[in-house]
């Protein structure tokens, strides 16, 4: 394993083995930006320093309840959680973002011995980190800089750990259209092990304008994100967007069971972006995210269908939420 940046501190260790090749994210993003049926910026741009602070925001609007649905559901099930998970286990957080809901998971867990939160935003991982392991100082902390597609580098960093689960909250697997979603999955599973635990969050659906709202706060927040990553492309990819220019807009997809983000170009332009000129028509936008919406019964058979047994689904009173408990019951040799 490559180990960049490696730092020990008492029961923390920073592990950096993120290959962020730049020529590939150019290919990846002027892909999208060229693509001819509808422009596209992948989500996982979002997340640069600026942009995981604003979302740590977002999580904390009156408007936006998954975080707090999902909170509340790992405070008042305690019991469950401990029922149903093992003890002495090592949590593999993915794309651990803020440390809000890992302490509460934590709190309700058996005796865990290991945190291992997995990022791509080095700086906001490892200040995270940094809090965590103050917080809880008999938990050994392995924060890992990585993108958790890079299946076999992290198998081969978990796989000596005994017992484990993996934690995967607030429903970041509807990012995903449900095909991708499917091999996500099948690469936790892989990840894990056979016989070992994911512990997801799935947003379910429900009246279409309290998605919409979460997705739009009054605040202008979530605009904010939005617009951030047309400002990250501006500061890392020699792009010349004028943020003023573009707006953000959300809507439900009914045919799709999907939230979706876009900016909207206020008007006809062309945009320089690695001394290429990207050209918009007033009104055309990017499309910058999904968020899949399911109910209990299609999250149930996707999660079956990649590999996992479900275990346990947590909701809270209103069923806007759900917590998954999966266990791992095929064990695959090979993912690409």
């Amino acid at each position: 394993i490559s180990k960049r940046n490696g730092i020990n501190m008492n029961n923390l260790n920073f592990l950096n083995i993120y290959d962020n090749e730049n020529q590939d994210e150019r290919k990846d993003v002027l892909k999208g930006l060229n693509n001819k049926k509808q422009k596209k910026i992948n989500s996982k741009y979002f997340y640069d320093d600026k942009g995981s602070k604003l979302f740590d925001k977002i999580t904390r609007l009156n408007e936006y309840y998954p975080t707090k649905t999902e909170i509340s559901i790992l405070e008042t099930q305690k019991k469950i959680i401990n029922e149903y998970l093992p003890s002495a286990a090592s949590i593999i957080e993915f794309g651990s973002g803020s440390n809000k809901k890992i302490k509460k998971f934590l709190n309700a867990l058996k005796n865990p011995i290991e945190y291992l939160p997995i990022d791509i935003s080095e700086k906001f991982l490892f200040e995270n980190a940094k809090d965590f392991a103050k917080i809880f100082p008999k938990i050994k902390v392995t924060a890992i800089c990585a993108d958790f597609h890079q299946v076999d580098q992290l198998r081969e960093i978990v796989s000596k750990k005994k017992k484990k689960i993996g934690f995967f909250p607030g429903s970041t697997i509807g990012n995903f259209m449900p095909e991708k979603a499917r091999k996500l999955l099948e690469n936790f599973s892989y990840i894990l092990g056979n016989n070992n635990y994911l512990v997801i969050g799935v947003d379910l659906r429900k009246n279409k304008k309290i998605m919409e709202n979460a997705y739009n706060d009054s605040e202008g927040v979530t605009a904010k994100f939005n617009i951030n990553v047309l400002e990250r492309l501006n500061i890392e990819h020699d792009a010349f967007f004028n943020l003023k220019e573009f707006e953000h807009n959300d809507f439900f997809n009914k045919k799709e069971n999907r939230i979706e983000m876009h900016l909207v170009s206020k008007i006809r332009q062309s945009v320089d972006i690695h001394n290429r000129k990207i050209d918009f028509q007033k009104g055309e936008t990017i499309h910058t995210e999904n968020s899949y919406k399911y109910s209990k019964e299609e999250f149930s058979l996707l999660s079956e269908e990649a590999g996992f047994k479900v275990k346990k689904v947590l909701t809270d009173d209103k069923n806007f939420f759900g917590v998954f408990f999966l266990k791992v019951k095929v064990k695959k040799e090979e993912i690409k």
